[in-house]
This record gives structure tokens, sequence and C-alpha cells, in this order.
């Protein structure tokens, strides 16, 4: 089973600790663990520079871009969404950094994944039953083939801008109405797209079978073998939720780790422990990475320290 990343807003907050300026018709909870909102580019105040969120780690979120458009990048992913553009999916906490235009609009519907099992009943939905032990991916979807869920957010977003809390229940009948065509949209799409439930678990699977041990590269055989994943159909799908090929992604671990270690070790230890038997290599990998040297990077390290 898998979980997906979302990367948008009320999704950054958790839902029993929400800023009194979200306390107001632009958030309602609807109910324990369901809740909807609207964010525009006052509320986000991201436009001339990026700026970081935390995020939910309760919640799946249901996100569709009304107009403008966003930037957004989350440890090695990047993303920009336009009008139309859906997003869901669940973060665990990770940080965003966003970056949006000056007429950016979004709604987002935040459930929890117990209260969306409820929800759903029988439903076929290829993103219920979730499991939390895998790591997230990204998932982005424009919505111009079907209108569906356009409208819908559309329908809340004036709804929303024109009710009060004592309409919770006009709120909630389309909120469900919006989750409907949600669902529908993207089983149709992903159905004929993307990968199954269970490879993307593979997938995962595969990510933390490679990066266990940052001092000695596996084989893609290997990995291959592990998960019970064809070689092509690995490399092909990593890189397509990863966003990089499997080499890469562990160099940039290995590279991140190196920098960690550099804090209090000298560059040929941090080398040594990193599995590194020629210096020079480690050195030129670093520089490819960071853009600049080890030995610069203790330097501003010990720098920063003495100031």
């Amino acid at each position: 089973m898998i979980f997906v990343i979302v990367y948008l807003f009320g999704g950054y907050m958790h839902l029993d600790k929400l800023p009194n300026n979200k306390k107001n018709s632009s958030f309602i909870e609807l109910q324990p663990g369901l809740a909807v909102c609207v964010n525009s580019a006052d509320d986000l105040n991201a436009i001339d520079i990026s700026k970081a969120f935390p995020s939910s780690d309760k919640c799946l979120c249901f996100n569709c871009q009304l107009q403008g458009k966003l930037s957004m990048q989350v440890k090695n992913r990047k993303l920009v969404t336009h009008k139309g553009d859906l997003t869901f999916g669940f973060a665990d906490g990770e940080t965003f950094h966003l970056q949006h235009s000056k007429d950016f609009c979004n709604v987002e519907v935040m459930i929890m994944p117990e209260l969306l099992d409820v929800l759903l009943g029988e439903m076929d939905f290829q993103f219920s039953n979730l499991d939390k032990k895998v790591n997230f991916f990204l998932h982005h979807h424009p919505i111009h083939q079907n209108s569906n869920v356009l409208s819908c957010a559309r329908e809340l977003f004036y709804l929303m801008q024109n009710t009060d809390q004592s309409n919770r229940l006009l709120v909630y009948a389309h909120v469900l109405k919006y989750l409907n065509w949600y669902f529908k949209s993207f089983d149709n799409h992903l159905g004929h797209q993307e990968f199954t439930q269970w490879e993307y678990k593979q997938f995962n699977d595969a990510r933390d079978y490679l990066i266990r041990d940052l001092t000695n590269p596996p084989t893609i055989d290997w990995l291959a073998k592990q998960v019970g994943l064809n070689h092509s159909k690995l490399k092909k799908g990593f890189k397509q939720i990863f966003g990089k090929s499997i080499y890469a992604y562990y160099l940039t671990e290995r590279m991140n780790k190196a920098k960690q270690l550099l804090t209090e070790n000298s560059v040929t230890e941090t080398a040594i422990m990193l599995g590194y038997s020629n210096i020079s290599h480690f050195s030129s990998a670093f520089r490819k990475q960071f853009g600049m040297l080890p030995k610069e990077m203790r330097r501003q390290h010990s720098y920063n320290n003495v100031k």
C-alpha cells in the first residue's frame, strides 16, 4: 500500500494546532479528522521569496489549484503547478519550500486516513487503506481533461466566502461531492498511467535498501532481486517516483551524510567512513554536489563556530 505526498497549505498544520488567523471562514473543521480550507496569496505571503512551511503528519490532503502559479520543493523534488492542477497525498511532517504568484488561490480538503476508509466504504479507490510505513512520493495531475473536480472546488470556494460555521452541513455536502469526483478522476488516470499499490511499495523498499549502507552502493540487479522487480522496471519506476536515477539518488544521500560528518571529522576521516579509498574521488563528488570542496566546507563550518 502507499502514501502519496501533498505540497500545500492547510496540510501544513495539525488540525488541533491552527493559527488564529485560520480559525475563520477560510478554514472549516467539519468533524474531527475532516476539514476544508481556501488558501490565497495573502494567506501564504510567499510572493517575492520562497518560504518554508512544516507539513501535517496526520492528514491526507486533496488540493485543487483555482488560479495562479506555485513553485514547490520538498527534499529533492521540485514541482510547478497552475490553474486546474490537482496534487494530493501525505506529507508526514516534511518541510516544504513554496513561492507563488500574486493571484494564487487553492482549495484543500484534509482528512485523516481512518476517516477516509469509513467514507469510502467498499469503494475501490486506489489510495485507500494507506500505510504510513511507506515513504512518500509526489503525485501531480493536470485536470484539464475533467472539469468536475475544478467545478466542485469553485463551488466550495464561493460557498466558504459566503457562509459561516452555522452552514457547515452544506459545506460538508459539497466536500463529499468534491472528494467523489477527485477519487474517480485519479482512479481513471492512475489505472492507465501509474504503478500498482504493491509496486509503489516495492519501489520504496528499494529506496530503503539503497541507502541502508552509504559506504558501498548495491548493484541494481541486487536491488531488483530484493524487492521482486525486474531490472528495467526498477530503473524506470525509481526515477519516475523519486525524481532521480538510482545511482544519483544514492550519491545525493551519500554526500548529504558527508556534509553532516564533516562538522566533526576531517576530510580524510569522512571519506574513509563513507567507504572512499581515494580522497580525490570523494572531494570531486562532494564539489559536484555542493559547489565547494569538502575542505572548504570544513573551513566554513569552523569559521561559523568561531563567530
